[in-house]
Parts: structure tokens; C-alpha cells; sequence
């Protein structure tokens, strides 16, 4: 068996692999891997596009891909939302199970953060602190605990790890002068808290209607610059099937 232990979350060298939200943090505080790559993996096995707010099933699923197992704890305290305990009696009434061998896994305040003996990191902090640290939130109702363990050793998953594209430098030239030649406008927009940049197109209307609207493309948006290749001819296929017409 592994022993876990908390590590600060890790939001590796680039804005463009990094995720602020707390269930990607603290899945990179056990595994070490970059928020960035956690966020990857939860896209990858639960299918959402953007990761902010994680489920128990999401953190779960992204978890046990790594190695890494859930076994619920109450210890005979109340866990509920709004009227359990809270994170400060929950840490008072734990003591004697909680020391460096153990990592629990807490929801208090809908937030997700670990605990290790005395060690608290989260989201928040980012860095390993004390739990007595003044940004543990302490009065937040504990609704969710887990011992997280790793009894056949901890892997990252490849899926996690961010694809290297050899021609991306090609496909960003190819989507460029197709975008010229449509007279659109590739805008990449890249928020601090998300791991992944996209592209708006803009131009889309031209008297008959918005290409959304009338079906030829999904949506406005495109996530990679492969996808904003394929809108793009499936906009130029439209105009010359229109023309033929």
C-alpha cells in the first residue's frame, strides 16, 4: 500500500494548465499532478467541458483512475449541510483518529479540502497549513468525510496528461486562412481559473441568419484549433452548397 500524503496544490509553470476550483486542487494535492492535468481527467471521465464545481461521483471517479480509494468516515458525528457539524467540531472530535498516516478527504461549506493530522491544504490555501491557519474556515457544516487510501500504489493517468499536437503551428495557419477567406474573426479568450483557452468566431451573420441558427455549426465557440478548423470548413461547405443552389 502507498502512503498518501498531502502535498501543496500544484498549478504547474503555465496559465494555460492550471484550474482555481477546489476539486481540482485537492486531487492535485494527493496525486501531485498540476490542477491543470485534474481538471483534464475529471473532463475526461464524467464528459463535462469545463470543470468549476465537482461532484462526490466526479472527485470519486478521477480518484479512483489514480489508485486512490474513498472508505466514509462519520465517527458517530452528524454530517449534514445544514444543521452537522461543524469543520471546528468535527476536527475536535477526531483527534484521536487523525495523525500523519491518515488522509481525510472533507466537503464543509461545499468546498473541498484535506486533512492530515494537524496538515490542512485546500484550494483556498494552495500551500500545506496548520488547521488552526486563519483561511481554514472552521464554522462551515461538515456534509461529506472520506479516508483516502492507496492499496495498490497511486499512477497518473495518461488521459490526464495534456496532448502534445506536432502541428499546431499548421492547423493555427490552416484555421487563419480560412478564417480570411470568410471573412470571420478567430478570438482565443483564456480565463485565470480554467485550464483550457478557447476561440469565439465571430462574422457568423450575413443578412439569412446566424450559422447556429440555421444549423450549419453546433455553437460560437471552439476548444482547440483542430475544432476551429472543422467549423470553419463546415461554415465554407454551407456558403458553396448555398452558391451552387
Amino acid at each position: 500500500m502507498t502512503k498518501l500524503k498531502i502535498k501543496p496544490v500544484n498549478h504547474g509553470t503555465t496559465k494555460a494548465d492550471r484550474n482555481r476550483y477546489c476539486g481540482a486542487a485537492v486531487v492535485s494535492a494527493i496525486t501531485g499532478m498540476t490542477t491543470g492535468e485534474a481538471a483534464r481527467l475529471v473532463r475526461h471521465l464524467s464528459g463535462v467541458r469545463s470543470v468549476k464545481g465537482t461532484s462526490t461521483r466526479q472527485i470519486r471517479d478521477a480518484f479512483a483512475e489514480c489508485g486512490v480509494r474513498f472508505a466514509r468516515k462519520s465517527y458517530g458525528m452528524r454530517l449534514n449541510r445544514t444543521d452537522g457539524v461543524t469543520l471546528a467540531g468535527w476536527l475536535r472530535g477526531t483527534v484521536k483518529y487523525r495523525n500523519a498516516e491518515r488522509v481525510f478527504l472533507v466537503v464543509a461549506g461545499h468546498h473541498w479540502q484535506l486533512v492530515q493530522g494537524r496538515r490542512y491544504v485546500c484550494g483556498l490555501t494552495c500551500e500545506i497549513v496548520s488547521i488552526k491557519d486563519k483561511r481554514v474556515k472552521r464554522r462551515a457544516r461538515v456534509s461529506e468525510v472520506y479516508e483516502l487510501t492507496a492499496p495498490d500504489g497511486m499512477v497518473i493517468p495518461h488521459v490526464a496528461k495534456k496532448p502534445k499536437n506536432r502541428n499546431a503551428g499548421a492547423t493555427a495557419s490552416k484555421a487563419r486562412r480560412l478564417a480570411k477567406e470568410l471573412g470571420i474573426e478567430i478570438e482565443m479568450e483564456h480565463y485565470y481559473y480554467d485550464d483550457e483557452p478557447r476561440y469565439w468566431l465571430g462574422g457568423y451573420a450575413e443578412g439569412c441568419g446566424d450559422y447556429v441558427d440555421l444549423g450549419v455549426i453546433e455553437t460560437h465557440f471552439a476548444y482547440s484549433w483542430s475544432e476551429v478548423v472543422d467549423t470553419l470548413q463546415a461554415i465554407k461547405d454551407y456558403k458553396a452548397q448555398a452558391i451552387a443552389a
